[in-house]
């Protein structure tokens, strides 16, 4: 387990309310590092079996880095709401978010693509998406698997 939260009134413990939060995100941050130092790049995803997944183009700084190193973090967050104060330093933000940190494989196994893609696709399209993807479509994108050492979530609700 990594550093405890400093604001611990604001720690989610509840595993299934981090669960809701990766469920109706619709995008998140993935921070790899490389030898200029870290990147951050917002991702499409599903979470599926306690696992994240991504897809991406095969080439590119956030590939390269994570072949170099496989550590990455991910963050998403949901109910985003500006918190005005009449003075300025009272001022913030109402959120619920989750910051999940592991491991990236890189999917080699078809079946394993195409049921993370299609998870993907119903996230983005609803439920009632549905596509048999062919070995071509398959192998023309990258799908990258988040196995989760820590899984953390923090909120700020709305006064």
């Amino acid at each position: 387990m990594g550093r405890p939260v400093r604001r611990i009134d604001r720690e989610m413990t509840e595993q299934s309310e981090m669960d809701e939060i990766l469920a109706r995100a619709e995008y998140g941050h993935l921070a790899v590092c490389d030898g200029d130092g870290p990147y951050v790049v917002p991702m499409n995803f599903a979470a599926l079996d306690g696992r994240i997944y991504f897809h991406c183009a095969s080439e590119g700084r956030k590939v390269d880095a994570l072949r170099e190193n496989p550590r990455a973090c991910f963050q998403a967050e949901i109910d985003v709401e500006l918190i005005p104060s009449p003075i300025a330093c009272g001022w913030g933000v109402a959120y619920r978010s989750v910051v999940v940190s592991g491991r990236i494989t890189f999917v080699e196994s078809a079946e394993e693509k195409g049921r993370a893609l299609s998870a993907m696709m119903r996230k983005l399209a609803g439920d009632s998406f549905s596509h048999e993807f062919t070995e071509r479509e398959l192998g023309a994108v990258t799908v990258l698997r988040l196995d989760p050492d820590e899984r953390r979530g923090k909120a700020r609700r709305p006064d």
